[in-house]
């Protein structure tokens, strides 16, 4: 059996310090991955630019 704490103060700074552990982890984890599918957007995005059409695509 677990024996019984006799500190709570530092068991609560204990569970706030590793929920903003976590936390921290979390946030540098989600702006990494902003940031690396940011890149891969730009790529992924097809070329807006369309070439003029020649005299045999010419409609008439």
């Amino acid at each position: 059996m677990r024996p019984a704490l006799s500190d709570p103060l530092g068991t609560a700074l204990a569970w706030v310090w590793a929920l903003g552990t976590a936390a921290g982890l979390a946030m540098i984890g989600t702006l990494a991955q902003g940031e690396y599918s940011a890149d891969q957007d730009f790529l992924a995005h097809t070329s807006l630019n369309v070439d003029d059409p020649g005299p045999d695509d010419a409609v008439g």
